[in-house]
């Protein structure tokens, strides 16, 4: 009775310990990276930067208006104040480019938030399938542990029966011992992926949960995803600042227009009421000669506009050509997959009948060695080929910008 009860008292402990383990889904690592990820929080700064100074560049199209007041006394006693106003009309389209440059330079980062988004989840999805696949991976290696210890065994009591010789033992036994370094060695991975998604998540992981479904793409609008993706947005906000510059150059051949006026109240006392003055003035200003610092400045963004013309036709080239290349190795990494579980199940067959056949005199060592060995490392083949699907799914969708949902 009392060891029963100490059975029942250890297998509730272990049930309570268990219930205690958080399994983050994928899901849930998406929002708590949104929330306290560095990378995420400093774009989103940025762009409200951005946003500041796509309104700071509005505010050269309104009035200027400023309030004066003084007080003083030296042969008598002064006081005045008074208001005066001025309006830019005409500044030969500088503010106008400016403010469409501006605004450029918001869509530019709007973009790169995007681009910075799609970039730490793709670093986030790979620590978390990284985490899923070492968890597997320990699974596994304690099954093959096992595994090797029966093998063991059984190659021991043949030994003893004088069926086999000692170099076959001792083959047998230095597989087990390769197999608990190979546990011991998962169990440190395993530690090291739960720091690395830990660290990007800024919060404790133990364990994680099944990365989900591979899909299959059957076929990829790569014209349109081209010009959607987030670096073919900043390229081509990049391509436009230069051609707002081009534009913007032409202002120094032109004139400025505006307008300004003031109130004025003087007198003896405070406040003044003695005498008051009202003024206005229409201003024109054209650059005659400026020592061709204007054509200069014509000339620099002429070329700087050709130059940028080329490089957003390279950059168009070779997005298009990352955005194939990610397609072709995401196909390529699920038909791996795909031979690597024939291969695991075919491996599995062949082990179960050479077993068999060994047990029963049928077959050499050498050969169920050979076989046993070859269904082991199609059961670890299978693990990497599984993850080197869910990093090349992962990549694809980072490459025009999107990532897993």
């Amino acid at each position: 009775m009392q060891v029963a009860k100490k059975l029942q008292l250890a297998v509730l402990v272990l049930v309570l310990s268990a219930s205690n383990v958080f399994a983050l889904t994928w899901q849930e690592a998406l929002k708590v990276a949104e929330k306290n990820n560095h990378e995420l929080i400093s774009a989103q700064r940025q762009v409200e930067a951005s946003e500041w100074s796509y309104r700071k560049a509005m505010s050269v199209f309104l009035p200027n208006l400023s309030a004066q007041a003084s007080i003083g006394e030296a042969t008598a006693r002064a006081s005045s104040y008074g208001l005066s106003v001025t309006q830019t009309l005409f500044d030969g389209t500088q503010n106008i480019y400016g403010l469409k440059s501006a605004y450029a330079d918001l869509e530019s980062e709007k973009a790169s938030l995007a681009a910075t988004r799609a970039s730490v989840y793709y670093d986030l999805r790979s620590a978390f399938i990284t985490l899923v696949i070492k968890q597997e991976q320990l699974k596994l290696y304690e099954q093959l542990l096992d595994q090797r210890e029966e093998n063991s065994g059984l190659v021991q009591l043949r030994y003893e029966s004088g069926k086999e010789d000692k170099g076959n033992l001792m083959t047998t036994q230095a597989d087990e011992k390769q197999a608990e370094y190979d546990l011991a060695s998962a169990k440190r991975d395993l530690k090291l992926a739960k720091l690395k998604l830990s660290q990007l998540l800024k919060r404790e992981v133990d364990v994680v949960e099944a990365a989900g479904e591979l899909k299959e793409i059957k076929a990829a609008d790569f014209a349109g995803l081209v010009k959607t993706a987030p670096d073919y947005i900043i390229a081509r906000k990049q391509l436009e600042s230069y051609e707002l510059a081009q534009k913007e150059s032409l202002s120094g051949f032109l004139p400025s227009l505006s307008l300004s006026g003031s109130y004025r109240k003087t007198g003896t006392d405070w406040p003044p009421d003695v005498s008051s003055s009202k003024s206005w003035s229409l201003s024109l200003s054209y650059p005659l000669f400026n020592g061709g610092s204007n054509i200069a400045d014509r000339v620099i963004a002429n070329v700087q506009l050709d130059q940028a013309k080329e490089d957003f036709a390279k950059t168009v080239d070779d997005f298009r050509y990352s955005l194939e290349r990610a397609f072709q190795d995401h196909q390529d990494a699920l038909e791996s997959l795909d031979v690597s579980k024939v291969s695991l199940a075919a491996g599995k067959e062949r082990a179960k009948i050479t077993e068999a056949k060994y047990l029963n005199g049928l077959t050499t060592y050498d050969e169920w060695y050979r076989i046993e060995n070859t269904f082991f490392q199609t059961q670890k083949n299978l693990l990497t080929s599984k993850q080197s699907a869910y990093l090349a799914e992962a990549a694809w969708h980072k490459t025009y910008g999107g990532y897993i949902q």
